[in-house]
């Protein structure tokens, strides 16, 4: 939802001056809004409607225009005005669109690339219908309990280059848990990340196509983050950062704009310097190092063997049987673990 200067510049002073009770004249002349607000009406009408849009956002603000506004309580929400008013990062995230529901916010990226949005869009949802991961899988994606969103990137990679994006989403998500909540979480390939042996959270890499190049990306990521159960089909795999943190809620928000600082930082590191940066990191997250685990690749084969690391292309290493050379695994699923 698009926000104007105003409506910002409104609630960033009543969360500053929280629980105290401001009129007209001191948000308007007192913190400076009068020189935001829209000249073609008057002051008072614009601050009247600024406050029933934040109401309509969620913002719990008490009071009228003749005993001044009260902000009583921030929305537990990823909206608009949340996620921007905390931003560090010079391009991701800085073209928004949020969504109180959503069928996938990585179908509706697809569509608003090929319209030709800017480069580093966010689409976060407070739910989806249709949340998805690989292969088309289902994602439990219920309100106001995780992160479900979608960047759309253009960073002139070849195809064969979309494999370490989702490894570097992967690896900066684990970078922004671990220091917010203070728990360690791995990775495994090539898209998953994993607290003990449960699943919290996924990466899904799609793309443009053109002429042999990627024309865009969608880096679309799920965290459950304030789940508290899950579904009898996913409850003996799935976990949340709550249900890990034993029962301590984490903010949504917070989490969230560390993950796009981590990511635009890891990004810019990726094109300039390479992936093989990120390997040494990366490997001491590995989940499946010295597994024995079984991948259905790409191309419709059965691989069995020892996993032994990730190599700079991002491809899993595979010790297989009577080889004495590792196997790389570029595409692929873990379908025994």
């Amino acid at each position: 939802m698009s926000v104007s200067e105003f409506e910002k510049r409104l609630v960033g002073v009543l969360k500053a001056n929280c629980h105290r009770y401001l009129g007209e004249s001191a948000l308007l002349v007192g913190h400076g809004l009068q020189e935001v607000a829209d000249t073609s009406t008057e002051c008072g009408h614009d601050l009247a409607r600024a406050v029933e849009v934040l109401r309509l956002q969620g913002y719990e603000i008490d009071g009228d225009q003749t005993r001044g506004w009260c902000l009583i309580r921030v929305p537990d929400t990823l909206n608009y005005l949340e996620i921007e008013s905390g931003l560090k990062t010079t391009f991701l995230g800085r073209s928004l669109f949020t969504y109180r529901i959503i069928g996938s916010t990585s179908d509706t990226a697809k569509m608003l690339a090929e319209a030709g949005v800017p480069d580093g869009s966010l689409l976060v949802a407070e739910e989806q219908a249709r949340g998805r991961g690989r292969f088309e899988n289902t994602w439990y994606s219920p309100p106001g309990t995780g992160i479900w969103a979608s960047l759309i990137l253009r960073p002139g990679i070849s195809p064969s280059q979309l494999g370490i994006l989702g490894l570097l989403c992967a690896f900066c998500i684990c970078l922004a848990v671990e220091e917010q909540t203070g728990l360690r979480p791995r990775l495994k390939w090539p898209n998953d990340l994993y607290l003990g042996d449960r699943k919290f959270a996924g990466v899904l890499c799609e793309s443009g196509i053109q002429a042999g190049r990627v024309k865009y990306v969608i880096l679309g990521f799920g965290v459950n983050v304030n789940i508290e159960s899950f579904p009898e089909s996913v409850s003996g795999t799935a976990t949340s950062l709550r249900i890990a943190s034993a029962g301590e809620r984490v903010d949504r928000v917070s989490l969230l704009q560390k993950i796009l600082d981590k990511l635009e930082e890891g990004y810019f590191k990726l094109l300039t310097d390479g992936f093989s940066l990120f390997l040494p990191r990366i490997q001491v997250r590995d989940y499946l190092r010295d597994r024995k685990v079984t991948v259905a690749t790409g191309g419709g084969e059965t691989i069995g063997g020892i996993a032994r690391g990730i190599d700079e292309n991002g491809a899993l290493l595979l010790e297989v049987p009577e080889s004495s050379h590792l196997r790389a695994v570029a595409q692929g699923r873990v379908v025994e673990y």
